[in-house]
């Protein structure tokens, strides 16, 4: 009888987790299905969580494919070039032309409430759970609540006002209001926060692939950056400069998946596969099928920036056509060789220096700034002033990040600088700094209007 609720279990458990229907249309009649009976043991407490780890890395925010935000961002801002005219979705970030109706657009913001909604199934079963053993269930809150206060981040960061979720009463959810991005990111630090208090620094896997302290910490470093917390930024940002896991990898291994740089990875579907980033941004024949490096981007490399050399791959003959090469196993083997690195410590230099600058420190910005020039084979920086400091942390995050999760528009955006997009692309308007709500999401829930303005 133990041996068939279990089987039970594990059945109601890939119905809840495999739903992908929209995030103001989850309806699943059974609210409170049995989360004692889906969390009988420890396994399905950790196949409920490792289920919502595939679907980060195939879905949403952090996908490596053309619906992620590496990519559409990446056409988006200044980093890649449509050449397929016939692709609508990436095709219209590229050309600045973005309407609510994008299916882009809604599946960004369904997969990844869809994700929140499995995260807080997660939590509130492990809440009820008396099966799950304590520390497992202290290990596997604190994933979820890291996860989802990432998440909500991000569509605030993307979508402006939204609703924070945090329960899967469905009623409740159908109705929600949008709030604040302060209050939104005001509790994204408080649900890290929370996660930070019961992790610890060593990974529940053998590799990198779940969240610990360290994932933790280093969302922190950049949540707080982006709120000029500066303390609080180099806090968090130093700890890991400072934790001997961690050391910067060479340009030749720093993607692949024992790296060094490396603070949180995500896994290939199968053992075997390539990234989806070494799948979906190569290409090796012309014209490109669908996108390319940006002129002005290959334009933005200093001369003898062995990130060049190592990160760029072109094709042809001439100067023109250039793929991110940072990922660059496309072949399947006996065992996947990169992985998809999400957070690294390249970024917590960049952070480090950049609140050194803010803080006018100036011995110490050079020093952070120069460890991640060094590697990169360019002169070191000798700054003392402001504007020289800010143009510095502007071209090597420009550099450093390329098609990397969005960070040129985040970033740019945080330091108001993305005005100068019109210089390259002229359709360009401010209110393009926000993506628009889901058009059917406003029509299912008007609690969600009013629409972003311009759109």
């Amino acid at each position: 009888m133990k041996k068939y609720l279990k089987h039970i279990g594990v059945f109601v458990l890939a119905m809840i987790l495999n739903s992908c229907q929209d995030f103001l249309d989850v309806e699943l009649p059974k609210n409170e299905i049995d989360q004692k009976l889906v969390f009988s043991d420890d396994r399905m407490a950790v196949s409920a969580m490792t289920n919502i780890y595939s679907k980060v890395r195939d879905l949403g925010f952090f996908t490596g494919n053309k619906i992620g935000i590496g990519y559409l961002f990446g056409c988006y801002t200044d980093e890649l070039e449509a050449t397929n005219l016939n692709e609508s979705n990436f095709l219209r970030f590229y050309q600045n032309s973005v309407q609510s109706n994008n299916n882009a657009v809604g599946f960004l913001w369904n997969d990844t409430y869809n994700q929140i909604y499995n995260l807080n199934n997660v939590l509130e079963g492990l809440e009820k759970s008396e099966a799950v053993s304590k520390d497992l269930n202290e290990q596997l809150q604190g994933e979820a609540l890291t996860l989802r206060g990432v998440l909500h981040f991000y569509l605030t960061q993307t979508y402006g006002s939204i609703p924070y979720v945090t329960s899967t009463d469905y009623k409740k959810n159908t109705t929600i209001s949008k709030q604040s991005v302060q209050a939104s990111i005001t509790q994204a630090i408080d649900d890290l926060t929370k996660a930070e208090q019961v992790l610890s620094h060593v990974y529940p896997s053998t590799e990198k692939v779940r969240i610990n302290k360290s994932v933790v910490e280093g969302f922190l470093a950049r949540i707080y950056l982006y709120q000029n917390n500066w303390e609080m930024a180099q806090h968090y940002a130093e700890k890991l400069i400072n934790n001997n896991s961690f050391r910067l990898e060479s340009l030749e291994t720093l993607f692949l998946k024992e790296s060094k740089s490396a603070i949180w990875q995500l896994k290939p579907e199968v053992e075997g596969k390539s990234t989806l980033e070494a799948t979906e941004y190569q290409f090796e024949i012309l014209p490109p099928p669908f996108v390319r490096l940006s002129s002005s981007l290959l334009a933005d490399f200093e001369q003898g920036d062995l990130r060049k050399k190592h990160w760029v791959k072109f094709v042809g003959n001439d100067a023109l056509n250039a793929c991110a090469f940072k990922y660059k196993i496309k072949e399947s083997s006996s065992s996947s060789r990169e992985y998809s690195i999400i957070l690294r410590l390249e970024e917590m230099y960049l952070i480090a220096a950049e609140v050194s600058a803010e803080k006018r420190e100036w011995s110490e910005f050079n020093e952070y700034i120069n460890a991640i020039r060094s590697r990169a084979g360019l002169s070191l920086l000798n700054i003392d002033n402001y504007q020289d400091a800010i143009q510095a942390i502007k071209q090597e995050r420009r550099i450093e990040f390329f098609c990397e999760f969005g960070h040129r528009f985040y970033d740019l955006k945080r330091w108001n600088f993305l005005s100068e997009m019109v210089m390259i692309k002229p359709q360009w308007q401010k209110h393009h700094e926000l993506l628009p709500l889901p058009e059917k999401e406003l029509l299912l829930n008007p609690k969600l209007l009013p629409q972003n303005i311009g759109y």
